[in-house]
C-alpha cells in the first residue's frame, strides 16, 4: 500500500513560507558578509544567549524528534542516557578545551590539530571531519525528507535534495550571520514545540498520575522508570552500547 500524505492546506502554507523566510535571511543578512571573518565568525558581534540558540538549533533537529521520540517510547526514560553522556565531559570541556580555544584565538578544530601536531595532521583531521559531516547533514537531510513524505507524499530523497539546496543558497548568501539569525528562530520553535508536546502528551493519557502509571503499568516496565538501562540488555540497547558509542567514542 502506497504512503497517503497527512499533510493539509496549513502545513502546505507553513513549509512555503519557513522555505521563503529562510532565503529572506540570507539575502538580508548578506550585505554584512564583506570578509572572511565576517562569512565565516559573523563578525564576531553576537551575545553568547544568541549563540547558546545557534548551537541548540545545530544540535538539535528533525532527527532529534524522530530518533530519540522512537527510542523513548521503547525504552522509557533510560533513552536520557545519550544525552547524560555528556556530562562527564563538561568540565573537561569547559576546563581545558575551551581556554585553549579562546586564548588561543584557534577558529577550527583543524587549525589547532596544525598548531600542535603539524599541517599533515591538519589535512588529516579535514579529511575526517568533511566525511563525518558528510554522514550527518546526510542523515538530517534524510529525515526531514522522511517528514515532508508523509505530510506532502514527497519522494524523501527529493525532498532532500531541495532543503539541501535552500540551505546551501541562504548559508552562501549570508554566511555565519544568516545561519546564527535564522538559528535563533529554530530555537524558538525547537524549545516550543518539544515542550509543548511532551504537555500535550501528558494531558492526552489523563494528567501527570496517570502518565506514571503508564510508564511502569506493563510487566516489568519499571525498569522503564530509571534513567540509565541494564548493564548489557537488551542488545540493541543497552548501558555498556550505549556508554563507549555515545559517551566516549562520540562525545570525546
Amino acid at each position: 500500500m502506497e504512503d497517503q500524505a497527512l499533510g493539509t492546506t496549513l502545513d502546505y502554507v507553513v513549509i512555503v513560507v519557513y522555505f521563503f523566510a529562510i532565503l529572506g535571511f540570507g539575502a538580508l543578512f548578506g550585505r554584512y558578509a564583506r570578509s572572511t571573518q565576517d562569512f565565516f565568525f559573523a563578525g564576531r558581534r553576537f551575545p553568547w544567549w544568541l549563540i547558546a540558540f545557534s548551537l541548540v538549533a545545530s544540535m538539535v533537529g528533525s532527527y532529534s524528534f524522530i530518533k530519540y521520540a522512537k527510542k523513548a517510547y521503547e525504552y522509557g526514560f533510560s533513552s536520557t542516557y545519550t544525552y547524560l553522556n555528556d556530562v562527564p565531559w563538561m568540565p573537561l570541556f569547559i576546563l581545558v578545551w575551551l581556554p585553549i580555544i579562546y586564548f588561543g584565538r584557534i577558529g577550527s578544530v583543524p587549525e589547532y590539530m596544525e598548531r600542535r601536531f603539524g599541517k599533515r595532521t591538519r589535512i588529516a583531521a579535514v579529511a575526517i571531519l568533511l566525511i563525518y559531516m558528510v554522514g550527518y547533514i546526510g542523515f538530517n537531510l534524510y529525515t526531514i525528507g522522511v517528514g515532508m513524505q508523509g505530510m506532502l507524499g514527497m519522494d524523501p530523497l527529493l525532498a532532500a535534495a531541495v532543503v539541501g539546496v535552500v540551505c546551501a543558497v541562504y548559508v552562501t548568501a549570508g554566511g555565519q550571520t544568516s545561519v546564527v539569525m535564522t538559528d535563533l528562530i529554530q530555537g524558538v520553535i525547537l524549545l516550543v514545540a518539544g515542550v509543548g508536546l511532551v504537555l500535550l502528551g501528558v494531558n492526552a493519557v489523563g494528567g501527570v498520575d496517570e502518565f506514571w502509571h503508564l510508564v511502569g503499568a506493563d510487566s516489568g516496565a519499571a525498569e522503564h522508570r530509571r534513567a540509565l538501562p541494564p548493564f548489557n540488555q537488551p542488545r540493541d540497547f543497552n548501558f555498556v552500547g550505549i556508554f563507549w558509542q555515545d559517551g566516549m567514542a562520540n562525545n570525546l
